[in-house]
């Protein structure tokens, strides 16, 4: 939202660092607050590369370093940063999207892995709840014990995997 408010006032005509004054003012805080830090700090001086280092570094999200990267190369190499900015602006847009879909196409594993992951347990509380005496002798046995805990060690394994193949980096 802040970069397509950006690129428009870009393109209405207004130089970058008026329109990152404006963008702090027009923006809701944290963001606003930040920008207007940027603002403050490149108008006192501070050449605008170390000014959008010191930006990234208050704000350590990917897309603010996307940002910096696109004015700092739009700086040295020319062309136009209204609309590096509206398609950064998309890109950013577009990268939520997927994850939101990835996340959503994610949930049945997820759901998967909770109930594989209870079940046994609830069906060990529920059999000591109604036959407290069934389990007692395989807890006794020596044998038991060790088929105990490799019945939990094989639980925790395969509710590692099952995490490690749902959790998709977008």
């Amino acid at each position: 939202e802040s970069l397509d408010f950006l690129a428009r006032s870009m393109r209405a005509g207004h130089a970058f660092s008026i329109s990152l004054e404006m963008i702090g003012e027009e923006m809701a805080d944290p963001l606003g607050q930040e920008y207007r830090t940027l603002f403050n700090e490149q108008n006192l001086g501070a050449p605008l590369d170390i000014a959008l280092r010191n930006f990234t570094e208050r704000v350590p999200l990917l897309d603010v370093r996307f940002f910096t990267s696109s004015v700092l190369l739009q700086k040295q190499t020319g062309g136009n940063l209204s609309e590096i900015l509206a398609r950064l602006a998309y890109v950013i847009r577009e990268r939520f999207r997927l994850k939101g879909q990835v996340k959503a196409a994610s949930a049945h594993g997820r759901m998967t892995a909770t109930i594989l992951t209870v079940l046994p347990v609830a069906t060990m509380l529920l059999l000591l709840a109604i036959a407290p005496g069934y389990l007692q002798g395989m807890a006794n046995d020596p044998t038991g014990k060790i088929l105990i805990g490799c019945a939990i060690g094989a639980q925790l394994l395969g509710n590692f995997f099952i995490k490690k193949i749902i959790n998709i980096k977008v």
